[in-house]
């Protein structure tokens, strides 16, 4: 069953001394099912992105599928110690990336939780950035009394 929930997500992404953080919250749908997780949400238009919907696959093995429909579709997939070859299409073309899992930790539960990643892209093997990204996903409170 799928549940309502807070997502906050921070994320970095650099190359040597020059890096870059963002930081934002949406609304969202978290589901337990055989072990794995998903999470679901709709991009930003405040970071730039229009009529684009992310699902996060979490894997019992750690493993973490990001896949992205709409505007921009891509299919990102981060195991910890392993490269992976990966699609990426966006309006200005298509792009076939290497994403190397540097580290890969959760603690979900079925209310919530959190994701960390840590890996490497690459294009044709030239590195392209390092990223870490902290996912956290909190269970919509209903039962919120707003009267005192």
């Amino acid at each position: 069953m799928m549940k309502d929930v807070i997502i906050s997500i921070k994320g970095t992404q650099g190359l040597y001394e020059e890096s870059d953080t963002i930081e934002f919250t949406t609304d969202g749908r978290f589901g337990e099912k055989d072990g794995s997780y998903l999470i679901t949400y709709d991009e930003s238009e405040i970071l730039g992105i229009k009529n684009v919907k992310t699902c996060l696959y979490v894997k019992p093995d750690n493993s973490v599928i990001l896949q992205r429909s709409g505007t921009v579709q891509s299919r990102l997939v981060v195991e910890e110690g392993r490269r992976s070859t990966c699609y990426y299409c966006t309006p200005q073309g298509e792009l076939l990336i290497g994403i190397f899992g540097e580290a890969v930790k959760h603690n979900l539960k079925k209310n919530g939780g959190s994701i960390s990643m840590k890996y490497t892209i690459d294009s044709n093997l030239n590195l392209i950035s390092h990223n870490t990204v902290k996912i956290t996903v909190k269970e919509v409170n209903k039962n919120v009394n707003f009267s005192s």
